[in-house]
């Protein structure tokens, strides 16, 4: 049985820290970031369908911005 690390890998997110463009109040790291993306795509698939007659699918939207940044626990954030 091969094994993945797929799960150990999504859980790094929480150690890489965001590199702020701005002055921030807080450090965030990149799975807060990830979460929040997550919150607002799906905001604005649901918006897009309801208002402007859109076909898209929120939760898959949402699965993508939760996802957006998984490679940078290898890469480092960077801007």
């Amino acid at each position: 049985m091969k094994r993945s690390h797929f799960f150990a890998h999504l859980a790094r997110m929480k150690l890489i820290q965001r590199w702020p463009l701005m002055r921030c109040v807080s450090n965030e790291n990149i799975s807060e970031h990830s979460l929040q993306v997550a919150f607002v795509a799906h905001a604005l698939a649901l918006i897009k369908n309801k208002k402007f007659g859109g076909d898209l699918n929120p939760e898959r939207i949402a699965l993508l911005g939760m996802f957006h940044d998984c490679s940078e626990v290898i890469t480092g954030d960077y801007f």
